[in-house]
Formats: C-alpha cells, structure tokens, sequence
C-alpha cells in the first residue's frame, strides 16, 4: 500500500470533465435524507465521481442553487427533498444534464423519478386508516417540512373530496398539546394523526399521554421512516418504511448509465407501511 490518492482535479483536466455531480438538498433532518445521501455518495464514489452538496435548509430556494452548481461545471443534478423548480429549463444549458429525482414525482417534465415518491406514502397511510374506520385526519409536521407538505398536499387532493376531513398542526406555530386539544373542540375532531417524523409522533404521543388521551383508543398516531424510536415507545408506533438506501442507489446508477451512454432504468421502490400497536379501528 503506497498510501496513492488520485487527483480528481488533475483527472478532470485530463479527460476535460469535472468528475462532479451536484446534489440539491431539503432539511437534512428529515427522514431518510442522510441515508439517502450517504448511499449516493458512496456508489458515486466507487465509479469515480464526487458530490459538490447545496442544502436548501429551511430558506433556500432549488433555482438559485442549481444555477450556482451549474456555474461550477457539475455534469449531472439530483434532487432530494425539494420540488424542482418550474423555471430551471429555461436556464441556458441546463436541458443537457441528466437530472434525477430521488423522493417525489417530478411534475415540470425536467428530471427523471428514481427512488420512491412520498405522495405514495401519504397514500398508503390514508388507505390504511381508512380502513379501520376513520376519516377525519391530520398532519403533524414542522412548518418547513417538505414531507409534511407534500403528505398534505397528496391527502387534500385525493381524500378531501371522497368525504374525509383534513386538518394540519406545524408544531412551530405553538405547543403539539395545544394543538390536540384544540382539535378536540372542533365538530370533526381528528381520531387519526399522521406525523412527518417518529420524532414528532413520539411528541404527539407524549402529549396525549399528559392529557389522559388513550393512544390508540381515542386518537390512531402514525409515523414517518420507520427510526428505531418507532419501537422504544408504548404502544409501538406504526409507522412508514421508506427506502432511503435503495432510493440512493437507485439514483447514483441511473445517473452513471446517463454519463456513460448506457440505457438508464427509472427505479421505483415500494414505500411500506410498519403495522404497530398505536393505530387501531376507530371507536365510535
């Protein structure tokens, strides 16, 4: 072992490449996202390609950051945990690099969907509840939450107008106990909650635990990345397994097959739903 480090830049002058891939990220605190990213990087990595990483967090808009990892010679773009913007084709030049989505459809037509789509998640969970009976729901989320967004936006569209009732808590705005018992003064009160993270249901979880709410008897409590926190709690929360690793992979191979002219393949990865003991028919 002669302890040789290539030199990607030299390489990249050699083959006139940059060798570098720009990646375009949400709040990596949501769930999945560092898995996600971890599992690119690495199979990137192993193909010779390195990550140059623009974090939206929670105030950051994608165009401006796209334009700026396009201006640094980035040959190819992912996506994860942010929409696309609408006006990104209209950047000159931007149409020639492959573009993947890793977590949500792509409805501008730019980049391609590999990996898994949380509206289906936000599916799944509806479907699942409404079989055991209920249908007036909410959404716990933090306000800049993209998968709390986009489980809203996914439960509005289909279920509001089969006759289910939707409200929405970001629990930003004011304490997650305020916001339950509030609910409960409404005509509509919510018996299911469906929350952007096992963190914020194990919060939701605790709250009503405070206030003599039976979890699942009176309210179903549902999750989001399936953490280990989803087993370390009584009742054992339910929640959504997504795959983040393959959602990774996935990505870093239909982006390697673009670069190298080889036919690249859409991966869509199925999102499962982890039955626990905190979800149960609604009593009425």
């Amino acid at each position: 072992m002669l302890g040789y480090v290539a030199n990607i830049a030299a390489r990249a002058l050699v083959r006139r490449r940059s060798g570098l891939i720009g990646v375009i990220t949400g709040d990596l605190d949501e769930p999945g996202t560092a898995l996600a990213l971890s599992a690119l990087d690495a199979r990137l990595a192993d193909a010779g390609w390195a990550l140059l990483l623009a974090s939206c967090g929670k105030d950051g808009t994608p165009l401006a950051h796209a334009q700026a990892l396009f201006g640094r010679g980035v040959e190819a773009l992912v996506f994860l945990g942010v929409a696309i913007p609408t006006e990104l084709d209209a950047v000159r030049g931007m149409q020639s690099l492959p573009c993947v989505n890793m977590n949500r459809t792509d409805d501008t037509g730019f980049a391609a969907n590999s990996g898994f789509d949380h509206s289906r998640a936000g599916k799944l969970i509806a479907d699942f509840l409404g079989q055991l009976g209920h249908r007036c729901l909410a959404v716990v989320t933090e306000s800049h939450s993209a998968i709390g967004a986009l489980l809203g936006d996914a439960l509005r569209a289909d279920y509001v107008s089969a006759g289910f009732t939707l409200e929405r808590l970001n629990i930003g705005e004011g304490s997650v106990a305020e916001g339950i018992l509030k609910w409960f003064t409404l005509p509509n009160s919510p018996t299911a909650v469906i929350c952007s993270s096992d963190a914020i249901a194990l919060a939701v979880m605790h709250a009503c635990a405070c206030h003599g709410i039976e979890v699942p008897g009176r309210l179903s409590v549902v999750g989001f990345g399936d953490s280990p926190l989803a087993r370390c709690v009584t009742p054992m929360l339910t929640s959504v397994r997504i795959p983040a690793r393959g959602a990774g992979i996935a990505a870093a191979e239909y982006l390697l097959a673009r670069l190298e002219g080889r036919v690249a393949i859409h991966a869509e990865l199925p999102v499962k739903l982890a039955v626990r003991a905190s979800t149960g028919p609604l009593i009425v």
